[in-house]
């Protein structure tokens, strides 16, 4: 059985942002949540894992946010 790839999203993958998953809004600082976009696409840039895995996501205006796995779809 092949082992799966960690962390799932590679960087350099292009994703789009859903919809902030409300049930982790303790998980983020007010600096980190007011960073995040919604419904549009990025690129990953790399990920943390320190209290579950996480992404940074760079967005169309060379910003930089913070997310959840669950709240990214790969395009």
């Amino acid at each position: 059985m092949a082992a799966r790839k960690y962390p799932p999203i590679s960087p350099g993958t292009r994703v789009k942002t859903t919809q902030p998953n409300m049930t982790m809004r303790r998980e983020w600082s007010d600096k980190v949540w007011a960073s995040r976009r919604w419904g549009i696409q990025g690129t990953v840039t790399t990920h943390h894992d320190a209290h579950g895995l996480s992404y940074e996501v760079k967005h169309p205006d060379g910003s930089i946010g913070h997310y959840d796995p669950s709240e990214l779809e790969v395009v």
